[in-house]
């Protein structure tokens, strides 16, 4: 067994590591054409242009923006849904340029989504039933996506469609998409995508991202760590290298990333830090796989490295093959992800909050069912995970209860903004930013199972002692006669837990880490509790939001 201070100094490594996933929109200012900017390739949506952050000499500036032309996206066949809903076209609303770094924009975070590509800008089509923000509209309460975001009509004005405007969740949560909820070809697709009329299960993934026998421990869905809060939409394969010191990894340690089946490059983005690249590709028959923090650009993508580094998001239409190399990878583990606009997550008790950014979220699919059986089993023995579903889970809401995910009272969701910004909107909004805050995860929430050991519930906060943001993750020490988070009700009253440090213990016999290590922990791996770092007051209330109370801080309440 590794010493305490040995696990917790590998924890600290791991997690900066992983947070190179969280370059993006976060630390975006509202821009302006010449000004500066803090990371390459961050693009933002501002008054009907979308500005990217570019290298000018040795300097990031914003570039001149460029103006969104619109183009009438077509009408899907909506899911059935438990519910009636006003309106059967949705589509994703301005998180369009927002995506997963746990989020933010197409070409500087890192999120599962990867780019957009809607238009953002303010003309109406003939196509939608509602018009731009303010437009004059007739039937009060009517649900829709008017080309650009889920639009309400409220005393006859077009207005951004809120978490009151929303029909009441079934029971159980959704188990299709519901109508006024955009289809996953709106969010991903583009403005000119049609919905396909095949299904995902038709597409079979028959080579593997990486080699297998190249793979390492890997990182399942559904982690919480640094501004991660909620539980991440994406896994992290493991690497061989990734156990050598970086001082002596060679170019012979560099493997390729290659496409699991046939589909077509739409994007090719930065995320901000050297060597990080995303890579979206659309599998058609509504499947989506997503790869982010890629080292290297190559193969069919080696011609665009240059144009990456000028522009830092590209948008493509490259076909492949299963088995076309596309990129090269060796120190960092690569983020990877599928979509599948057939399969809805029903944990979700408010997918409202997803509108306003990360809005492929619940379309996020276990990715391990696509591949061959030899593939998926050399796959599979390496998710750290031992029990099912072995990719992970992300979606926890018990409603009722305090498990899931939650958002400050009085914002709009995943975006971090306050609901009185988009009242008053007369333009979409972006996501990625928040005026006044370290973090857009300034005011999320998730009290979850830990991602491996789900025996073992995490705290993850984007707020622990900063109103700024300061997001942290500790152990949720259940103690003596204390219910679990999804046991714990209104009717429980206040509960106080101990939070603790997270550590870890790796199974005997595991292989001794070498200095310099990056190397995930090893397969089936527990999680411990270390030293106290405080307390924290729960209480769900009588009208099914939560109040928190960290320490002896104020107490805030937080809604789904």
């Amino acid at each position: 067994m590794k010493s305490q201070v040995g696990r917790r100094w590998l924890s600290i490594v791991l997690t900066l590591i992983l947070g190179i996933s969280l370059a993006g929109a976060s630390h975006a200012a509202t821009p302006k054409a010449g000004g500066p900017c803090t990371k390459a390739g961050l693009a933002v949506v501002s008054g009907g242009k979308k500005f990217t952050c570019v290298k000018s000499g040795k300097k990031l500036i914003w570039d001149k923006g460029l103006v969104i032309t619109p183009v009438a996206a077509p009408t899907p066949t909506p899911s059935p849904t438990p519910v009636a809903a006003p309106t059967p076209t949705p589509s994703p609303t301005t998180t369009s340029y927002s995506s997963p770094s746990a989020t933010p924009t197409p070409s500087a975070s890192a999120s599962g989504g990867g780019n957009n590509n809607s238009n953002n800008n303010q003309q109406q089509s003939s196509t939608f039933a509602l018009g731009q923000l303010g437009a004059t509209c007739s039937k009060e309460g009517e649900l829709g996506w008017n080309g650009l975001l889920v639009g309400v009509c409220k005393s006859g004005k077009v207005r951004y469609a809120l978490a009151a405007d929303i029909p009441t969740t079934p029971t159980g949560g959704y188990k299709t998409r519901p109508t006024w909820y955009p289809t996953l070809t709106q969010v991903l697709g583009g403005s000119n995508a049609t919905e396909p009329s095949c299904a995902p299960s038709s597409i079979k993934f028959t080579k593997p991202v990486i080699p297998l026998d190249k793979m390492a421990a890997s990182i399942p869905y559904g982690m919480m760590v640094s501004g991660h809060v909620t539980p991440i939409d994406h896994g992290y394969l493991g690497l061989t290298s990734l156990a050598i010191s970086p001082a002596n990894r060679t170019e012979s340690d560099w493997v390729p990333v290659t496409a699991p089946a046939d589909g077509t490059i739409t994007e090719l983005s930065s995320l901000g830090s050297p060597n990080t690249s995303r890579v979206v590709i659309n599998h058609g028959c509504n499947l989506y796989s997503v790869y982010m923090v890629l080292n290297k650009p190559s193969g069919v993508l080696a011609n665009y490295v240059s144009e990456l580094a000028s522009k830092g998001s590209i948008s493509l239409s490259i076909k492949v093959k299963a088995g076309d190399e596309f990129g090269r990878q060796r120190d960092n583990m690569l983020d990877f992800n599928v979509f599948d606009g057939t399969q809805w997550l029903s944990g979700f008790a408010n997918p409202q909050a997803y509108l306003s950014q990360e809005t492929w979220k619940p379309y996020t699919a276990d990715f391990l069912p696509f591949f061959s059986d030899e593939i998926r089993s050399g796959i599979e023995k390496w998710m750290q995970k031992t029990t099912s579903p072995r990719v992970g889970k992300i979606d926890w809401d018990v409603v009722g209860t305090a498990s899931g995910n939650w958002f400050i009272d009085g914002t709009n969701g995943y975006g971090g903004n306050q609901n009185s910004l988009y009242e008053k909107a007369t333009s979409p909004i972006g996501g990625g930013f928040v005026e006044g805050k370290n973090d857009y995860s300034w005011g999320h929430l998730a009290i979850a199972p830990h991602e491996v050991d789900n025996s073992q519930w995490i705290f993850s906060t984007g707020w622990w002692s900063d109103p700024k943001g300061d997001a942290t993750q500790l152990l949720m020490v259940i103690g003596s006669g204390q219910v679990a988070p999804d046991k714990l009700t209104a009717a429980s009253g206040a509960v106080t837990y101990q939070l603790a440090q997270i550590s870890y213990e790796e199974p005997a016999g595991s292989p001794a880490r070498i200095p310099g290590s990056t190397a995930p922990w090893a397969v089936g791996y527990k999680v411990t509790g270390g030293s106290i770092r405080g307390s924290v007051t729960l209480q769900v209330n009588s009208d099914g939001s939560l109040s928190v109370e960290i320490g002896a801080t104020g107490k805030r309440i937080y809604r789904r």
